[in-house]
């Protein structure tokens, strides 16, 4: 791969987890306003908590917005509007959806409700999205998981 492929890839990969994260908040918001979880001022009160019910409130709103793209597609949102897809490292098909949804997506969520408790695990987030800057572009939840991201190519 050269060097602007591989630069381009990085970049629409950066825009398509920019996009997940905004839609996610935006569904996960939806989700909190539907449940109530978060509903009296009390619920604010223990801020450890309520960024736990909020996480809680995260795991659904991503399988709204990214459940039926990973079974069918290996995609989320972002990434399908990127043109982007999620396969298996080793044989290069699309990664099974519990691989995609137990390793890739709930380890992520859970550091970020953890770490809303014990700040320090926030920088593992920032040490997970650094390793896209490798030179395979694999980041830390794609190696834990054993995928990684492609161009996907649509077939006419």
């Amino acid at each position: 791969m050269n060097e602007s492929v591989s630069g381009e890839l990085r970049m629409q990969r950066l825009v398509a987890t920019g996009l997940d994260w905004i839609l996610i908040t935006v569904v996960t918001l939806l989700v909190i306003l539907v449940t109530g979880i978060l509903e009296h001022a009390e619920d604010y009160a223990n801020i450890g908590q309520s960024a736990v019910n909020a996480a809680l409130c995260g795991m659904p709103a991503y399988l709204i917005l990214n459940g039926w793209l990973l079974w069918t597609r290996g995609q989320t949102a972002g990434k399908a509007a990127m043109s982007l897809m999620i396969v298996d490292h080793q044989t290069g098909n699309c990664a099974s959806f519990w691989k995609l949804l137990f390793v890739r997506a709930l380890i992520p969520v859970l550091v970020i409700a953890v770490g809303s408790i014990f700040s320090l695990l926030w920088l593992l987030v920032l040490v997970d999205f650094c390793f896209i800057f490798r030179k395979d572009q694999r980041c830390l939840h794609d190696w834990v998981a054993g995928t990684r991201v492609v161009k996907r190519v649509t077939h006419q």
